[in-house]
């Protein structure tokens, strides 16, 4: 049975305010960033992550420390289209609610170093997802509504599934559970980066 992606939006609050940058008055793009924190505990890590929004997409950057060396892991988009419906700080519970309008989807994959570090770059659109990209099944919707780039809560979260194994190096960066079994996955990573401005969806826009 598939585990639920973010029990780390339990340890929101622990998390530093960030920097955030409004490109221009017009709403053009926004610029945030946060620091990594571990996973289920809300420690600060040595690591950080920046968000660059527009109306239409999100683009992420995540500069990864303390991950295990040669190692295989997958960071996944965790959108809630609509905040505000979650009644606080979007959590667990929050992904079930269909006023929410919540999505877990894959956004990157990598594997590190002998050092345990990686620079990792992850960027979506609108509206539909790519054909072919996992989307789990604790969301309600799939993706980021259209138009709502700067309306959406976004949280990031680095997966781990171990080890790398030959031959299935593809799954192992590809997909929530690749390669596990025989390796184990777990959630290690994440960085939360609150809304900046209402929900402004628009369905219709292609």
């Amino acid at each position: 049975m598939r585990t639920t992606l973010v029990g780390l939006l339990a340890v929101a609050g622990c998390l530093a305010g960030g920097l955030l940058v409004r490109a221009d008055d017009g709403g053009g793009k926004t610029y945030q960033t946060k620091n990594m924190f571990k996973f289920g505990v809300g420690t600060p890590l040595q690591s950080g992550a920046t968000l660059v929004r527009s109306r239409h997409g999100l683009d992420a950057r995540i500069a990864a420390s303390h991950l295990d060396p040669n190692a295989a892991y997958t960071v996944w988009w965790v959108v809630f289209n609509n905040p505000a419906a979650c009644g606080g700080p979007c959590g667990p519970a929050s992904l079930g609610v269909p006023a929410v309008r919540a999505s877990v989807f894959y956004a990157a994959g990598f594997v590190t170093g002998d050092d345990g570090t990686a620079n990792i770059t992850a960027h979506t659109d609108d509206g539909r997802l790519p054909a072919g990209v996992e989307v789990t099944t604790d969301g309600t919707v799939a993706g980021l509504d259209k138009g709502n780039g700067f309306g959406a809560d976004v949280h990031l979260v680095v997966r781990a599934h171990g080890a790398i194994i030959a031959g299935m190096v593809d799954k192992q960066i590809g997909s929530f559970n690749g390669a596990c079994p025989p390796n184990v996955c777990m959630n290690e990573q994440a960085a939360i980066f609150p809304a900046v401005a209402p929900p402004n969806s628009d369905k219709d826009d292609d």
